[in-house]
């Protein structure tokens, strides 16, 4: 090893809550290489990705797609851990080898060992030669991270020592020192993985007890004292460059550059990333406090956009009820997109979120009165690079340096009459363009067309024109009333383009799309019923009970997977009919014994209005506006979250289910908006959720407002929508007409296309089964969903699906591909044309592909890791083109492939394409086809070994 050569100067950056030395200096030469070529390969195939990030909130569903991962421990919440390392991700927790950090100063502090204090972080240095020090490392630091589940440590500040050690005997004696903690910390903690920053001096004596070294500021870097990011100087780039070489090939580790880009200036970290790549070394390329999603071996493709909303202007103060959250998400979620919603009145975030989030979007309906913090920060995130599509009003005034920004100006509301729109383009009139709409007190001019694009000008009575809709370098704005027409009585419509304007706006890059509502070429189809009307009695002859009339004509006769839930305060001998009891308790235990339905509560009282229900209340005092009861007036039942759910769980479990079978979900009742605790609840009894949305759009008003979002998040806990509502929307509360609901066909086709937004979901009540011609109705939806290529699932296997699309990672590779992580429920990506087609050869854990009008969706196979790679023609290698099954195991192999399959209880069916000239054999299955394409049809749910054997 050569003579340790001192790179840095006295100086530290940090984040309040970890450091990490930076180095002077930075030097990037003339980017030339083509960033993410498809014909680049990288030269750190057989070197882990590593991420490194310090920041507050850690963005566990970024990071987990990295195959090492350093974090901050004081910043991972509870159960972060286990999330971040569930697909293979290695945690390293920093730890501070050679200096006290002055945030984690306490009682335990060694103060007797330390020797020199860097004023520019307020730490200190310690004598490494101290045992009171190596105690506290090892007792302090070390063991709770132990305890706490890490079992990788990356260790930083080891030459801290240079702070006093000015002699070379106080040097070696330091050197020593450190050698003897880390094996120390080896010996102390069998197994533990060691990562260094730097270290360089010692790496003979410790190479066999750690698993790779960094270096900072390889090519660019973060200078504290100007705080401005720096080109390194070329000989001070060769000198860390021939050290990560010697930790590389002379020692046979991982050698990792940790370098610093300006956050907006992307594309500089994507070149300097593949510079890095080019160079044999592992790249990490983040900003200057770590607390950025950078770009690294991978780079992680933002899924989430951070959607601002107005808590005080929303009933409850629940976002759930904010145009954000009605209109934007639905638009987000296809494009790919899940929302993570933030008040605009709280805390804002803080770390950087380029990188993290794909974009910022407001939707306020008059500006919020923040105090100003709102536009500080929104100028904060522009200046950081990130972009912002805002609906309804701005929640800013458009003046001074935002209005230069935008290239817009804020102006006063136009003449009195309305306006007229005189010129616009395709970004404009989705859903239909009025020829007038009310005056504003507020509108917008174009001022500067360099930073601007005008997609509408109206005009007003006066003669000035104005630009509502527009986009530019920082994002877009489609103002009031010109993104939503609400002038039509209790209709909405869209008068922008939601799914282009939030891909122009917020510049969207064409990737895979994880899609939620097709797996192996074919559309979801989830059947649920919820527990109302159980006992009510059904206008048939003898006048049954209505659970006993559609276990006979419905449950019995379409063999398919269906959820069915009961209210256990409806029926139980402690509920509103006792005296039923005996007599409905028996229906529920034989529906429950069908193999193909799956156990659900409905919860207890039935809760109709969630929100406005508080823990303790008397049941049935509480009243909604309407004069209804919050939930259903049990006896002396005082309103409870654990018996709505956990206790009537138990009690369908202990007295209903037959041996074997569970409850599997909770369905949401009333108007299906659940407060965080209830999910909460749910998730800690291992149930899934679903229920809530309102989807229902017909073809007498068919728009995209009517088409809700999938998901309600909350942080850790997420309610999942039902894909479309129930009968009672379309037959006004069977009021009439009673065979209204056979129009949810409809509203299943306009879901499909042009856009696949939804899978089929058959969801009603016991009411179906009051009259004939509801009952009737029933029967023609199912013939409709039989009649369609579906795959068949239960309401817990779709709502495990739409929470697992939420935090499924797409990252694109240095060598042009992608990596999925993550998608074990969610298993399919709509790939946009214009990337090509999966090359089945060279991709891993990819099954097949369907090019369908809506899209050209890949099959994934269910692995925590898939690597995607495209080409530009249709795959010659077999492949999955269609099934109604999903697969449950797969393997490949040079030339040959098996495959076993199972679907939900129906018998499976499998479409094999790209087969000519090979032999497919299948024991149990009849077979359709030859050639390039074979159907094989099982009278079983599982298809058992699928062997594919090609040249």
């Amino acid at each position: 090893m050569s003579t340790f050569r001192l790179l840095f100067d006295e100086t530290c950056v940090t984040t309040d809550r970890a450091r990490v030395w930076r180095r002077t200096g930075v030097a990037l030469l003339a980017a030339f290489l083509a960033v993410f070529s498809v014909n680049a390969k990288a030269n750190v195939d057989n070197q882990p990705s590593v991420a490194i990030y310090y920041g507050n909130d850690v963005p566990v569903a970024m990071l987990d797609q990295f195959d090492w991962a350093v974090v901050e421990s004081e910043h991972m919440g509870e159960g972060q851990l286990d999330a971040l390392e569930q697909y293979g991700t290695q945690a390293f927790a920093y730890v501070s080898l050679g200096e006290a950090e002055h945030w984690r100063a306490g009682d335990t502090l060694p103060n007797e060992a330390f020797k020199a204090r860097n004023e520019g972080w307020n730490s200190q240095a310690a004598d490494l030669t101290r045992k009171e020090w190596g105690d506290y490392i090892i007792n302090k630091r070390i063991r709770p991270l132990w305890s706490e589940g890490y079992r990788a440590l990356f260790l930083d500040t080891l030459d801290s020592y240079r702070l006093f050690a000015n002699d070379d005997d106080s040097v070696k004696a330091q050197q020593q020192a450190l050698v003897g903690l880390i094996k120390r910390i080896r010996s102390e903690f069998p197994g533990v993985k060691l990562l260094l920053n730097r270290g360089f001096e010692i790496l003979d004596q410790v190479r066999g007890d750690i698993v790779g070294v960094a270096a900072e500021s390889l090519y660019k870097s973060w200078d504290v004292r100007t705080q401005s990011y720096r080109d390194v100087k070329p000989e001070d780039t060769q000198y860390v460059l021939d050290r990560l070489r010697e930790v590389r090939n002379d020692y046979g580790l991982p050698a990792i550059a940790i370098d610093y880009v300006d956050p907006a200036d992307r594309d500089t970290a994507r070149q300097t990333a593949r510079r890095i790549a080019d160079d044999g070394i592992v790249p990490w390329v983040t900003n200057g406090s770590l607390n950025q999603v950078g770009v690294g071996s991978i780079e992680p493709m933002p899924r989430k956009v951070l959607v601002v909303y107005d808590k005080n202007a929303v009933t409850y103060g629940d976002f759930g009820n904010a145009a954000a959250h009605m209109y934007a998400a639905m638009p987000l979620e296809y494009l790919g997109y899940g929302a993570v919603y933030v008040d605009v009145n709280g805390p804002l975030p803080s770390d950087t979120l380029v990188g993290r989030y794909a974009g910022i979007v407001s939707w306020f309906d008059q500006t919020p009165s923040t105090g100003g913090n709102y536009r500080a920060w929104l100028g904060n995130q522009l200046d950081a690079g990130m972009r912002i599509a805002m609906f309804g009003d701005p929640g800013v005034t458009l003046s001074g340096e935002l209005s230069a920004r935008f290239g817009i100006n804020e102006v006063g509301g136009p003449a009195d009459g309305g306006l007229t729109p005189i010129n616009h383009d395709g970004m404009v009139g989705f859903e239909g363009l009025p020829t007038k709409l009310p005056r504003r007190e507020v509108a917008f001019e174009l001022a500067d067309a360099n930073h601007a694009s005008a997609h509408l000008t109206v005009r007003d009575d006066g003669g000035r024109e104005f630009t509502p809709v527009v986009t530019g370098d920082w994002g877009g704005l489609a103002a009031a009333p010109w993104a939503l027409e609400q002038s039509l009585g209790d209709q909405v419509r869209w008068i922008v383009d939601p799914f282009k304007f939030l891909k122009t706006a917020l510049a969207l890059p064409d990737m895979p799309v994880a899609d939620p509502t097709t797996e192996n070429g074919s559309r979801y189809w989830l059947t649920e019923v919820d527990g109302d009307a159980f006992n009510s009695r059904a206008s048939a002859p003898g006048t049954p009970f209505n659970a006993q009339l559609l276990l006979d004509r419905i449950l019995r006769k379409y063999r398919v997977p269906t959820t069915v839930s009961v209210i256990t305060g409806e029926i139980g001998p402690d509920g509103l009919y006792p005296e039923l009891a005996g007599q409905v308790e028996p229906i529920a235990r034989d529906i429950f014994k069908l193999p193909w339905v799956e156990i659900g509560t409905h919860t207890y009282s039935h809760p109709f209005d969630w929100l406005g229900l508080k823990e303790g209340e008397l049941t049935g005092k509480a009243r909604t506006a309407a004069g209804y009861a919050y939930n259903l007036p049990l006896k002396n039942y005082r309103f409870d979250l654990e018996r709505e759910i956990a206790g009537s769980t138990r009690y369908i479990n202990e007295n209903l289910a037959p041996p074997g079978k569970r409850v599997k979900a909770v369905l949401w009742s009333g108007d299906s908006i659940p407060p965080e605790k209830a999910i909460a609840i749910a998730d800690r009894i291992g149930i899934a959720n679903i229920n809530g949305g309102n989807t229902s759009v017909r073809s007498d008003n068919p728009t995209m407002t009517q088409v809700s979002p999938m998901l309600r998040p909350f942080g850790e806990h997420i309610q999942v929508y039902s894909p479309q509502i129930n009968e009672n929307v379309y037959t006004n509360n069977m009021t009439g007409p009673l065979w209204g609901f056979r129009r949810v066909i409809e509203t299943y086709k306009i879901t499909d296309e042009p856009r696949r937004l939804k899978p089929i979901d058959i969801y009603f009540h016991f009411y179906s089964a009051t009259y004939p011609a509801s009952l009737k109705a029933l029967n023609q939806v199912f013939s409709y969903a039989l009649s369609q290529q579906t795959v068949p699932v239960y309401a817990s296997t779709y709502s495990r699906i739409a929470r697992n699309w939420y935090d499924v990672g797409v990252a694109r590779t240095l060598d042009g591909g992608w990596q999925i992580t993550g998608a074990t429920q969610m298993r399919t990506l709509r790939v946009p044309e214009q990337l090509g087609w999966p090359d089945m050869r060279a991709s891993r854990g990819v099954v097949g592909v369907r090019d369908l009008v809506q899209g050209r969706y890949v099959a994934l196979s269910g692995e925590p890791r898939v690597t995607l790679r495209l080409a530009n023609g249709a795959p010659s290698a077999p492949y999955v083109r269609r099934s109604n099954g999903r697969i449950t195991q797969w393997k490949k192999q040079a030339n040959e492939m098996s495959l076993e399959m199972a679907s939900e209880y129906v018998p499976l069916e499998i479409e094999l394409a790209g087969v000519a000239g090979c032999r497919v054999s299948a024991q149990g299955a009849s077979r359709r086809g030859g050639g390039n394409t074979v159907t094989l049809r099982f009278n079983a749910s599982t298809s058992g070994p699928v062997r594919i054997a090609c040249g």
